[in-house]
């Protein structure tokens, strides 16, 4: 469902960070090629679930096992775990899609 990403495609070649040193958001999902499997705001991908309304379906800590683990929450996730991003980065990710209600 939620986050059946892409393999690891780099679609914009960096990554960018504001004065607070934290990445920014959505060019960290950029980054990651988010955006190749998943439509927001009727762009990007169509091959898993619309990233519109995620922060209102699942917790900060679903989402944050979404990311590291995909396939504990769906078992057949063609998406690869982020489990080794920075936790910075991560829990920028987990802020961000909890954002999106």
């Amino acid at each position: 469902m939620l986050l059946a990403l892409l393999p690891a495609v780099l679609l914009t070649g960096s990554l960018s960070w504001g004065q607070d040193s934290k990445p920014r958001i959505p060019d960290l999902a950029r980054r990651l090629g988010c955006f190749a499997c998943h439509a927001l705001n009727g762009e990007g991908g169509n091959l898993a679930a619309p990233l519109d309304g995620v922060g209102g379906r699942l917790s900060p800590q679903q989402l944050q096992i979404a990311l590291a683990y995909p396939r504990q929450l769906h078992p057949g996730a063609k998406m690869p775990s982020y489990a080794y991003l920075p936790p910075a980065e991560q829990e920028a990710l987990v802020n961000y899609m909890e954002s999106l209600k």
